[in-house]
């Protein structure tokens, strides 16, 4: 039972993370739509300004992106604490280990005969 809840649960969280590209599709769509309302920003009507909406918003999201993963290191500090807290993890880490120290071991022991 607790697996295929946990199973669910991804799945939910990988549709959250693919509908948020479609409400930001929706978003802009609207945003450029919505400007036909405003006499101010008469001068930006017309269906290109949604596509250089579309693309400028591209860019620095890809721009963000890259400051996230490259520049702030974000993402990896994410997952060095996710698996630092995961159990599976912390096994393999604790198994690699004991069988670097018994190498050690064994090299020292083989180099004093």
């Amino acid at each position: 039972m607790s697996e295929k809840l946990i199973k669910t649960k991804i799945a939910l969280d990988r549709g959250k993370y693919w509908m948020s590209y479609l409400n930001y599709f929706i978003l802009i769509f609207i945003a450029t739509s919505s400007i036909k309302d405003y006499p101010q920003l008469s001068f930006l009507q017309g269906r290109y300004w949604l596509i250089l909406l579309l693309f400028l918003s591209l860019i620095s999201i890809a721009v963000l992106g890259y400051l996230d993963l490259k520049v702030f290191s974000t993402y990896q500090k994410e997952v060095e604490i996710m698996s630092r807290i995961n159990p599976l993890q912390q096994k393999l880490l604790g198994n690699q280990k004991e069988i670097l120290e018994r190498l050690e071991h064994l090299e020292t022991k083989h180099s004093q005969k």
